[in-house]
């Protein structure tokens, strides 16, 4: 090719036109470097524009790549390199393009809804349900008949059960010895070794033992068959009566309609407090003046005992002024959208308004490590905890402040838990294959603030700030719950583990069959016509 291949290198908004031997992704990489020398450090993702107006990732491993961009070459005359992160690239584009990609997205969305599945070939079944009496006779019933029925399927179950009386461990084994290789026992951190092994999940029980059974699930979930069992079924679809036909279906490879719950990843990060520490030198020195001073003179003076004391307090002041700035200026490196810089494009003549550009940085917290950090199905609630007094939480979108929230406390919660806790809070229900989130305060102290549904590709983050009177609780899906201190703060970003349940008949059918049998949603009495008294 020699000096017929040009490339035009795009660095935020610098360009440049080049030209190069070959189209290796080496020699593409090392050229864009030595264009842009800035971006050695970290090493920038580099994308090619194809036909359609979409940017492709250069892999320096991708070996076809050479050939596709000669056919580029070929057809344009020249090849579009950006530089960009994980998102994307930072050139703008073009209005038609993104009109086009909307259409897409809407038509992918509605076809994934409608989509029929097949499921892979099942070996392992994972049974989850509650240590009851009579839960461990269905869970036997039922591990009895898929040993009896399909031969190639490894059947998983609590170990609790193995020595529970209406098991009947042993009697199972005499029926058929060689059921013991097929029968196993797993505890919570055998599954966390081996989850992946899990083809599919039975949860015997209510919407309860559905979120437990995708929080042992923190990666990837297996399709969830859930059998209602429980005192409410929202979630559970599927009458046990009639197991054996369902699990026929669906052993046998049968299309089957699926729902895919998005779950939302929670990660907390915790204030390095220096205030402890400085506090402690404070008293240690303050303990070893007044030894020292007394030492020296048995009798102190009311007034230097006073002086001391005054010491101290201002010593403290300062101690708590150090500990507020240094959160202050922790927030203010995170609340930048991914710490986005502002750089002047232009300034509109007419109205005198500046044009901005944002130019995406590293996110910080990305750079950090969380001291937690889990997958959700339902909700993350912060609130007051046992404190009496009203909580202070600021919220921040996409690196946004949004407001700061006077109440007892916060739910944001997925569309599945939207008929859960913030429903019972005065939130919105949403339909469940929409990604959203619903923001929903509890018993706010202002009466406007209502709750908000915002799109679930939404960075979230609400922290305790430092001016807070109390410090608040965190929960997730009602579990894992711990406190926040002034400076903690809790990251919610959409996951890329969703939780996919086998649907009766299909997402709509189901969420509003729900609505109706179990929420009673707009139930009343019908009103009799107006002849009626006639």
């Amino acid at each position: 090719m020699g000096s017929s291949t040009i490339l035009k290198l795009t660095h935020f908004h610098h360009s440049t036109h080049v030209q190069v031997e070959d189209l290796h992704p080496s020699t593409i990489i090392a050229r864009f470097i030595k264009e842009f020398p800035e971006c050695l450090d970290p090493s920038p993702v580099l994308r090619w524009l194809d036909g359609d107006g979409e940017w492709i990732e250069i892999r320096p491993d991708d070996l076809d790549l050479e050939e596709v961009l000669k056919q580029v070459m070929e057809r344009d005359g020249i090849i579009h390199i950006q530089s960009g992160d994980i998102t994307g690239v930072f050139e703008p584009t073009d209005l038609g393009t993104l009109m086009k990609r909307y259409e897409k997205v809407m038509d992918l969305f509605d076809n994934l809804s409608r989509t029929v599945v097949k499921l892979p070939p099942i070996s392992n079944i994972l049974i989850v349900t509650k240590p009851d009496r009579k839960l461990t006779k269905l869970t036997k019933e039922l591990s009895i008949w898929l040993l009896e029925n399909f031969p190639g399927i490894t059947v998983y179950v609590d170990r609790r059960l193995q020595e529970q009386s209406t098991f009947k461990y042993h009697k199972i084994l005499e029926r058929n010895p060689a059921w013991k290789d097929r029968l196993q026992f797993w505890t919570l951190e055998c599954h966390k070794q081996s989850g992946k092994l899990i083809h599919l999940a039975i949860a015997l029980g209510g919407d309860g033992t559905v979120l437990y059974t995708t929080w042992m699930f923190q990666n990837r979930v297996p399709p969830i068959v859930a059998f209602h069992l429980g005192s409410l079924g929202f979630l559970t679809n599927f009458d046990f009566k009639h197991f054996r036909p369902i699990m026929t279906n669906i052993l046998r490879g049968e299309g089957m309609n699926l729902n895919i719950r998005m779950r939302l990843q929670c990660s907390v990060y915790k204030f390095s407090d220096i205030a402890d520490s400085l506090c402690d030198g404070t008293k240690a020195l303050s303990l070893d003046d007044t030894a020292a001073t007394s030492s020296a003179d048995g009798n102190l003076e009311a007034g230097a005992s006073s002086e001391s004391e005054n010491e101290d307090d201002h010593r403290r002041e300062i101690a708590e002024s150090k500990t507020r700035v240094k959160i202050i200026r922790q927030f203010k490196e995170m609340d930048s959208k991914g710490g986005a810089e502002v750089a002047d494009l232009g300034v509109c003549h007419e109205q005198g308004h500046t044009l901005i550009r944002r130019s995406p940085k590293p996110y910080p917290e990305e750079s950090t490590t969380p001291t937690d950090s889990w997958q959700v199905l339902n909700e993350v609630t912060v609130d007051r905890g046992s404190n009496a007094g009203m909580l202070q939480l600021e919220l921040f979108v996409d690196g946004s402040p949004v407001t700061t929230i006077l109440a007892d406390g916060l739910v944001i919660a997925t569309a599945t838990g939207s008929t859960a806790y913030s429903l019972s809070i005065g939130g919105s229900l949403i339909h469940p294959d929409k990604n959203s989130i619903i923001i929903s305060p509890i018993a706010p102290h202002s009466l406007t603030a209502r709750p908000m549904i915002i799109s679930g590709t939404k960075r979230l983050r609400v922290c305790v700030p430092a001016s807070s009177r109390t410090t608040a609780w965190a929960s997730f899906d009602g579990r894992h719950r711990q406190e926040l201190g002034r400076g903690d703060s809790v990251m919610i970003t959409a996951s890329k583990y969703p939780a996919t349940t086998i649907c009766r008949f299909d997402q709509s059918i189901d969420w509003f069959t729900g609505l109706s049998q179990v929420l009673n949603w707009n139930s009343r009495v019908q009103q009799k016509p107006l002849d009626s008294h006639l």
